[in-house]
């Protein structure tokens, strides 16, 4: 993870007495089953990745993946923090089978990308919790891929290159025909310098064209058709939904192939 990510691990310190009764909220992004129908729970609130326990969570409806809820957590300095006083804080779109689907897997790959830290940026809650409220009216894949390149912005990643994570060769192989022309017309001021001439050159052969077509693999990182297998998106539209956070540019199958991606995990 590059050094601008703006959290930081933490160990838990169960023996810590924790002050109990103050309420807060936050999203469900993990639930794991223990026995006699208990639960451990990872909650995603502003400031902090909540792990705590449930006795008969398995029993309590309110408690299922990717809900929002109101609830207080209590220590008794011994085991981990219990969950406590649960109120569900629901949306319209929740009854509504394909946008819970698109929700759950959502939380669930963010859940497996911060699953080491405790402590985090609290844009990461408003980026879940606006995409939460523009769920009921939005495509919901749209919805999560544009969480998801907001979460790339946060962190200072881009995954997009001009050169192919495989062969390391440039996407524009043969170079931006108007820039190419350009330099050769002498219509580029590039001087004397020789060295500046040959730069220029090495710039326009990377430049890929808009429709350059780019193979898209785990992560949104990029490589040639030819060297590796994948979905396939043009190269100015991956470029302008990672730029933009907006899926604006992408019709309705480019979004279905950029969604199969996101699956592949973040």
């Amino acid at each position: 993870m590059p050094p601008s990510v703006k959290f930081a691990k933490v160990k838990f310190h169960y023996n810590t007495p924790i002050p109990t009764g103050a309420s807060m909220q936050g999203y469900i992004i993990w639930i794991q089953k223990q026995k006699s129908e208990d639960l451990i729970i990872q909650i995603l609130t502003p400031t902090e990745l909540k792990t705590l326990y449930r006795f008969y969570g398995a029993r309590h409806s309110i408690i299922h993946l990717g809900r929002k809820i109101d609830f207080t957590q209590e220590h008794n300095g011994i085991f981990m923090p219990k969950l406590r006083n649960i109120m569900h804080l629901g949306f319209s779109w929740e009854r509504e089978a394909e946008r819970l689907y698109v929700w759950q897997r959502f939380t669930l790959l963010l859940h497996r990308h911060l699953r080491d830290i405790s402590v985090i940026d609290e844009e990461y809650f408003r980026i879940l919790d606006s995409g939460a409220h523009r769920l009921g009216s939005q495509n919901p894949k749209r919805v999560a891929l544009e969480m998801y390149a907001q979460i790339l912005q946060l962190e200072g990643r881009n995954p997009l290159s001009q050169r192919c994570i495989i062969c390391e060769r440039g996407f524009g192989e043969e170079g931006d025909s108007s820039v190419r022309e350009s330099i050769q017309q002498g219509f580029l001021d590039i001087g004397a310098d020789s060295g500046a001439r040959d730069r220029a050159r090495e710039t326009a052969r990377l430049i890929p064209h808009a429709n350059t077509p780019i193979r898209v693999l785990h992560a949104f990182v990029s490589a040639h058709v030819e060297c590796a297998t994948g979905e396939i998106l043009p190269y100015g539209k991956l470029e302008s939904y990672l730029r933009s956070a907006s899926t604006i540019a992408l019709d309705d199958e480019e979004i279905e192939r950029a969604y199969r991606v996101l699956l592949c995990g973040m």
